[in-house]
């Protein structure tokens, strides 16, 4: 029986360990959905890029369906400094930790400083297969995810 439970620990262990090594990598988003009643399924065609290497990663990405404007910052308004740099763009680094199929990102550094307050995390559940990643949002530090959301990824390195 002890003999089982410890073949149990190390197979739970290493297909963990194996799930990490097959997130490292460089991927791009290419569909976010969202749940709920306002859900929404919508392929993501603006630049993207999730990095990951064995315990940090880095998440950079224009989350609008159309590219940013080009504008002077020098003349922007309020209004226009907020779609471009605060609205539609999503940008945070950190540490990251897989165990049981779940992803756990914790934040150095975001665009938000609110993301960055200490004790902050995002767990997500993975699943790959080939060069497509699904992560779906589980939970945060504030709680359970109420309407998930999924993102789907391909690798490109």
């Amino acid at each position: 029986m002890r003999t089982s439970m410890i073949g149990l620990l190390i197979a739970l262990f290493l297909s963990s360990s194996a799930l990490g090594q097959k997130v490292q990598g460089v991927w791009s988003l290419v569909e976010v959905t969202t749940s709920g009643t306002n859900g929404s399924t919508k392929q993501s065609t603006q630049p993207s890029m999730y990095l990951f290497t064995k315990k940090y990663y880095s998440i950079i990405f224009v989350s609008s369906s159309d590219p940013r404007p080009e504008i002077d910052i020098s003349k922007a308004t309020a209004d226009e400094l907020r779609t471009v740099f605060v609205n539609d763009f999503i940008a945070n680094a950190g540490t990251y930790e897989m165990k049981a199929g779940k992803l756990t990102m914790k934040p150095t550094v975001a665009k938000s400083p609110s993301f960055m307050v200490p004790g902050t995390f995002s767990t997500m559940s993975v699943k790959i297969e080939g060069d497509m990643m699904t992560l779906v949002s589980d939970s945060s530090n504030n709680g359970p995810s109420t309407n998930p959301t999924t993102f789907k990824l391909k690798r490109v390195e």
